[in-house]
């Protein structure tokens, strides 16, 4: 039988609240589905789409086939766009809505009768798969200089699916004791990728209490060394059960 330790993280831009966080986490240790979500800033109530996409889809049975995300995403953007109507809107923001929302995501489903994963991604949210400090896969980016500022996101709406859902990724995998998934905003992937192709990357950095990662990715970021953008980590270890 198999185990999952789990650690999360979710902080703002520095300087900003956490209120005003677009990126979001969700998931549901019953089920193994985990989900990390990153809001356009520039686009209509990103913040929401992020939490409705993340939140949503862990309380799912399917959307692990590109078929089934699509179908999901396009019922999960026409109630957002629902959720507008009404509003007292000025011009600019009505433009905005027309267009809609976006964000990145990445959602696993891990199997631990196996134990294995499965996982659909589209933008710069990134899973990693990591055993004893190698990095064993990463998607549906792969290195850090692969991260731009005009990712494709998963959009509200459905006019614009034809265009962007080609660019989703379903990938799977094996799992072994110890091995640990970290499911990533783009910040921090790009920085945890960087972390590996320089050599030195290490899989426990995300130990101490959350005064302390966030003084340290605040010193990362003061440094130059992470992008100033907000900041969601999951880490999930699989671990055999000692009876």
């Amino acid at each position: 039988m198999w185990d999952l330790q789990l650690r999360q993280l979710l902080l703002p831009k520095l300087d900003h609240d956490a209120s005003e966080c677009e990126d979001a986490i969700a998931f549901d240790i019953q089920t193994g589905r985990f989900a990390v979500t990153d809001g356009a800033t520039e686009a209509f109530h990103a913040q929401q789409w992020a939490k409705n996409l993340a939140e949503h889809w862990v309380r799912n049975e399917a959307t692990l086939t590109l078929d089934e995300f699509r179908n999901w995403v396009a019922t999960e953007g026409r109630e957002l766009h629902d959720s507008w109507k009404g509003l007292n809107l000025s011009w600019y923001s009505e433009e905005k809505a027309r267009t809609g929302s976006f964000a990145a995501f990445v959602g696993v489903e891990i199997d631990l009768k196996t134990p294995s994963w499965k996982a659909i991604a589209l933008g710069d949210t990134c899973l990693l798969h990591c055993r004893g400090g190698a990095l064993l896969k990463s998607l549906p980016l792969s290195r850090s200089e692969n991260f731009n500022s005009t990712p494709i996101l998963v959009a509200s709406n459905a006019a614009l699916h034809e265009s962007t859902m080609s660019s989703a990724m379903v990938e799977s995998g094996v799992c072994e004791n110890g091995d640990v998934l970290f499911l990533m905003s783009d910040a921090a992937a790009s920085w945890c990728l960087q972390c590996f192709e320089n050599g030195d990357f290490d899989a426990d950095f995300l130990t101490g209490d959350d005064e302390e990662l966030r003084r340290f990715f605040d010193g990362e970021r003061q440094a130059g060394r992470i992008r100033n953008d907000d900041i969601a980590i999951v880490r999930i270890e699989i671990k055999r059960r000692i009876n």
